[in-house]
């Protein structure tokens, strides 16, 4: 079987396995009272297990191939399921872009008004990163389009730069949210989720200003996706849900897309020619 089929598919498995397990942890180790973790319990020793032999398998099954040379040569995809994913991510930003401002003012309103009792770099945090959330989801549905049709828009390489600077956002306003918790357990997988989703962007808009890490990109695309699928059980916040939510399925597509391109086959020329064209060739063609 083709590492492009199975790595997602064991990434997906693994953060269902992972989610499963996280609640078990919940039910089963933490104490509400205390808001901490019994120590030892079975199931916090099985989701850090599970977590450890998938960083190990990625990182050994994620070396060799090819190394492309550009965004297309890495994420050609003529796949329409990859094209979805793509959408549904961009949707899913957008979500995430407009939970964010509204809690980004509420979180303001609240600083106004007791500015003694909190501090005002997280609403300010919070603001940024629902605002970047918008052309994060553009950037989704242009790149997605890119990489389907197999031709680069004039804007690519702009609105690629914003997907990595959301996760970064997305990084400091999980660590000012959980930053006074001293148990790494209620909120380690959180801040995990969110470095490596940023980074697995990072690796992808890398392609347009000369810095290729395929294999950097699939490791932490693969291991973003496992850790964000497990963080997903227990969180309230639905403003990190779909933020999260949109960048695993993000980097899900281009790290399925990069393993193709990485690793191979070659797309069938078929595949190739029989995608959409470009927006001139259609206007020429009517």
């Amino acid at each position: 079987m083709q590492k492009s089929v199975y790595l997602p598919v064991l990434a997906v498995a693994g953060g269902i396995s992972g989610a499963i397990l996280r609640r078990w942890q919940l039910i089963d180790a933490y104490d509400a009272e205390t808001r901490l973790f019994s120590l030892g319990a079975p199931s916090s020793l099985l989701l850090l297990g599970l977590m450890a032999a998938l960083t190990v398998v990625f990182a050994i099954l994620c070396q060799g191939g090819r190394r492309p040379e550009d965004f297309l040569d890495a994420y050609r995809c003529p796949v329409s399921g990859y094209m979805t994913l793509m959408t549904i991510s961009a949707f899913l930003f957008f979500v995430a872009g407009a939970l964010g401002l509204i809690d980004g003012i509420r979180e303001l309103a609240l600083w106004r008004a007791i500015p003694e009792a909190r501090v005002v770099t997280y609403p300010t945090v919070l603001l940024l990163c629902g605002g970047l959330c918008f052309p994060s989801g553009a950037a989704a549905l242009l790149l997605g389009r890119d990489a389907y049709r197999g031709v680069l828009a004039d804007s690519s390489s702009l609105l690629a730069v914003f997907p990595p600077f959301a996760g970064l956002a997305l990084v400091f306003a999980t660590h000012l949210a959980h930053g006074t918790d001293p148990v790494l357990l209620n909120y380690g997988f959180t801040l995990a989720a969110a470095a490596l989703l940023m980074l697995a962007h990072y690796y992808t808009a890398g392609y347009f200003h000369d810095c290729r890490h395929p294999h950097r990109a699939i490791f932490c695309g693969l291991m973003g996706v496992s850790v964000g699928l497990t963080t997903l059980i227990g969180e309230s916040d639905l403003f990190f849900c779909a933020a999260v939510a949109a960048f695993s399925l993000s980097a899900l597509a281009n790290t399925y897309a990069l393993l193709r391109g990485v690793f191979g086959p070659p797309w069938p020329k078929r595949s190739l020619n029989e995608r959409m064209p470009p927006a001139g060739e259609e206007q020429t063609d009517e």
